[in-house]
């Protein structure tokens, strides 16, 4: 099963992507993590991300292309893959459909959870970390409702999605999803 799962910051992406990593048997895939692994090997990729991410910027959208496609190239997403919060802009997600229909990996499901800016506000200014205070987390939904909520419109134009409703129980959304993504679990 190869899984996009998509939602705003605070809907539960990463809670519920350690249960899909266990239910599916599959890797989890992060930008984040392939970045910070990328530049911590000093690669040719990390070299140039670290140069954008030295001065705050953002790391490109064909840099994040090629490290995904060279993630996918690896041995053990051969079961499948879960995409975590990514793709994040719409050229991400072009991107993202042409290189895995060219790599043989296309996308099986897309999952959704969907929440309301003032629960985002909410949840994350709850959570009492440094990227969390008020001012900030209204910077990062305005970041999200730009870039990344058009991404949604995008999967909804071109692939059949699973929607949840974020703001139900961590149980409830497993349950949701669980039910959701069993049509398209062929293994």
């Amino acid at each position: 099963m190869r899984i996009v799962l998509l939602g705003a910051p605070g809907a539960g992406k990463g809670t519920q992507a350690g249960i899909l990593k266990e239910m599916y048997g599959i890797p989890h895939i992060s930008t984040g993590d392939i970045l910070r692994g990328e530049v911590e090997e000093d690669t040719p990729l990390g070299k140039k991300a670290k140069s954008f991410m030295q001065v705050g910027a953002l790391v490109p959208d064909h840099l994040i292309l090629c490290m995904m496609e060279e993630r996918l190239g690896q041995p053990d997403i051969r079961r499948g893959w879960l995409m975590d919060g990514f793709p994040r802009t719409l050229a991400q997600a072009d991107g993202l459909t042409e290189m895995t229909e060219r790599i043989s990996q296309e996308v099986d499901a897309v999952v959704i959870l969907d929440i309301s800016s003032a629960v985002i506000l909410q949840r994350l200014s709850g959570r009492q970390r440094e990227d969390d205070a008020p001012e900030i987390v209204r910077k990062r939904i305005a970041v999200f409702e730009n870039q990344t909520r058009p991404v949604f419109d995008y999967y909804r134009d071109h692939f059949d999605v699973v929607e949840i409703n974020g703001v139900l129980s961590i149980n409830e959304v497993t349950e949701a999803l669980r039910v959701g993504l069993d049509r398209f679990d062929h293994s």
